[in-house]
């Protein structure tokens, strides 16, 4: 899966320079210190930064709607097709549980194990899908990001069932109405980045290197930074959507609407099995 290092340099610095990089973000994810990062040191190539779902990563990254995407796999899960797709892993989240207030799960101070909630009715959120699914490659803002989401916690909210999240997407959509503890015993996520292997170039192993903590002017790095006091004065102004200095890649869409209501769904998180109790 550690792919970074296997540098494309294919792509000229002019060219590169003139159409910069699309970084395709997902629910949860915060890019706002790597964008800030690459402005600081490299002002010359622009970083749009735009927000999706996580369903469509890879078609976004085919299609080159995004040059690099986050990825959020469930532990265990099938990696991403190593012939088509690199991928570095950036860190793992804890999966938690979302329930209604004055559900027996409040009382537990932090965690509960999936033993304890194995026998309770979950919601899927592939089954939240507010009619029509929206277009993959257009970014969303606002309320249009994480929709199926948003309308599962409202049915969670109203104590008609419970619903598994990763953590950092359930703390993006937290409700005063909904408590969130995290589960025991169950596979958690893993978040990276990836990108086409045909289209890797220097530009995007340098961005790989800016998350994962590279220094500035590390001899791996296959682009000069600029010189220091440098990058002062230039891109300010036109940053929108991301803190740091990244620049919206497309307008934001207006909203669609509300959903005339979700299906309830009694369908269990598919990994581990509930063991009935006899």
């Amino acid at each position: 899966m550690e792919d970074e290092g296997q540098q494309g340099g294919g792509e000229s610095p002019q060219r590169a320079a003139q159409d910069g990089l699309k970084l395709g973000a997902i629910p949860g994810a915060t890019p706002d210190k790597w964008a800030s990062r690459w402005r600081d040191r490299y002002p010359r190539f622009r970083l749009s930064v735009d927000h999706y779902d996580d369903a469509g990563q890879l078609a976004r990254l085919q299609e080159g709607t995004a040059d690099v995407g986050y990825i959020r796999l469930r532990e265990g899960e099938p990696d991403l097709d190593k012939d088509q797709f690199s991928r570095v892993l950036l860190y793992r989240e804890e999966p938690v549980v979302c329930a209604a207030q004055d559900h027996w799960v409040a009382a537990a101070e932090e965690s509960v194990t999936w033993e304890e909630i194995a026998e309770e009715s979950f919601l899927d959120v592939a089954e939240m899908a507010p009619g029509q699914e929206p277009d993959p490659h257009e970014p969303l803002a606002g309320a249009e990001l994480a929709r199926a989401e948003r309308i599962a916690l409202e049915v969670v909210a109203s104590g008609a069932g419970l619903l598994i999240l990763p953590n950092s997407v359930a703390r993006m959509l937290s409700r005063k109405d909904v408590v969130i503890r995290r589960v025991e015993d169950i596979p958690g996520y893993e978040v990276g980045l990836g990108w086409l292997k045909e289209k890797d170039s220097d530009l995007i192993q340098e961005f790989i290197g800016v998350a994962r903590g590279r220094k500035p002017g590390s001899g791996r790095s296959a682009i000069t930074p600029a010189a220091k006091g440098a990058a002062e004065g230039s891109g300010k102004g036109s940053s929108k959507g991301v803190k740091g200095g990244a620049e919206s890649g497309s307008a934001q869409k207006k909203s669609r609407g509300k959903s005339s209501g979700p299906a309830r769904s009694g369908r269990r998180p598919s990994s581990p099995k509930a063991r009935r109790r006899r």
